[in-house]
């Protein structure tokens, strides 16, 4: 029995290293190579959560880093490869979209909020001062105010 159990957890081990097999792609020119690690760094993947191409394990991934090989292989640009994954899987894909009139809020609004948030808090911080200052006058100071 014990033989048995041993077989079946080097069994379930083995199985389960499979699935760590490392992507290895041959391409034509080296400069292909730095060009794939940058690129699948800057493309989101489309199932997980805010996550590369490059680090996800999902299939969608696996389908979208091909894709990428394929592109590079075939001597498109950057541009054209971004152009690409956009027109497959719409402005999510990039992990900075780009400027445009529907989304200047993404690109403007954090800034905007940072800059209420500082005014606001200056604004509370001089009415607190400015009331602690009040409550220390005497009745007859505070009648002159």
């Amino acid at each position: 029995m014990a033989k048995k159990s041993l077989m079946v957890l080097l069994l379930v081990l083995f199985a389960s290293t499979s699935y760590a097999a490392i992507e290895i792609y041959d391409f034509t020119d080296s400069s292909y190579q730095a060009r794939y690690k940058d690129v699948g760094g800057k493309l989101r993947c489309p199932k997980c959560e805010n996550q590369s191409i490059a680090d996800s394990n999902s299939p969608s991934a696996y389908d979208m880093r091909q894709e990428l090989y394929r592109l590079l292989e075939e001597g498109k640009t950057d541009a054209q490869i971004y152009d690409f994954m956009v027109n497959r899987f719409g402005d999510y894909v990039l992990y900075e979209p780009p400027m445009r009139k529907d989304t200047w809020l993404l690109w403007y609004l954090p800034p905007i909020l940072v800059v209420l948030g500082l005014v606001l808090a200056f604004y509370l911080a001089a009415s607190r001062r400015s009331a602690n200052s009040i409550s220390k006058l005497s009745i007859s100071e505070r009648q002159l105010r």
